[in-house]
């Protein structure tokens, strides 16, 4: 018998835009990623109005930030923009660093993928590779062809880390769809997966009362049937839940 939804945890996760035709949209992956853990998914429009965004994130009890086909503005780390920097969208660059301001004050779970992992890294004062392949010396291709499912390189993980007992093991293999990473990184964060060519591929957060965990993949593509997929929405899920069962700060 299934959880009523009622007694699911919420999870509100960020959408994508469209400039040209302002709209908003989502693959559909991700709400089911979560829907398929336990959760029950909300999607949080691109508007970046403190009272709208804290009144939704009370409401919440986990963050997903999705991935985005744009860019995180460089300006934010203090970088002018890189001949092969792609498209910005501030719509989602400032309403992803608002929810990652109310997520660290109230402590919210919070699972940031591809882009998300990214802006959370500038969110915390990090910086980022605009371009891998003109900036990163004997770096592979992690912006894949082909197929979006398809499983493109591999990473080796932290075997002390969280996401290592979610792969069963330190070594998984992953797909590929980026030309941005991580450079410097930024303040209670720590890598815990890298690809071969040393760019980062997962990180978790430091701080003891408060889940942040960010991977440059994306595992929702695949969550239907690959089990480490499956198990990182699961523990996500299962953090959100922790935190819903907890008394709210003051």
């Amino acid at each position: 018998m299934s959880t009523p939804y009622t007694k699911r945890p919420l999870i509100g996760m960020t959408v994508r835009i469209d400039p040209d035709h302002d709209t908003y949209h989502l693959r559909a992956t991700y709400p089911r990623a979560i829907q398929q853990a336990g959760g029950t998914p909300l999607l949080i429009p691109l508007i970046a109005e403190p009272g709208y965004l804290e009144t939704i994130v009370n409401a919440l009890d986990g963050l997903l930030l999705t991935g985005n086909p744009g860019d995180v503005d460089p300006a934010r780390y203090g970088q002018a923009p890189h001949v092969a920097l792609g498209p910005v969208h501030p719509e989602r660059d400032e309403t992803d660093a608002r929810l990652l301001e109310l997520a660290d004050a109230k402590r919210l779970p919070l699972l940031a993928i591809c882009y998300g992992m990214q802006i959370l890294n500038v969110h915390r004062g990090g910086t980022l590779f605009q371009d891998l392949p003109s900036q990163v010396e004997n770096v592979m291709q992690h912006q894949q062809r082909g197929s979006f499912r398809r499983v493109a390189h591999g990473i080796q993980i932290d075997r002390d880390s969280l996401l290592a007992k979610l792969a069963g093991g330190v070594a998984a293999r992953v797909n590929s769809h980026h030309h941005q990473g991580i450079d410097e990184l930024g303040r209670d964060l720590r890598p815990i997966a890298w690809a071969a060519d040393g760019v980062i591929e997962a990180v978790a957060g430091t701080r003891p009362d408060h889940f942040a965990l960010g991977v440059q993949w994306h595992p929702e593509i695949n969550a239907d049937h690959d089990p480490f997929s499956q198990a990182l929405f699961k523990h996500f899920v299962a953090e959100a839940a922790l935190h819903r069962q907890r008394p709210p700060l003051e």
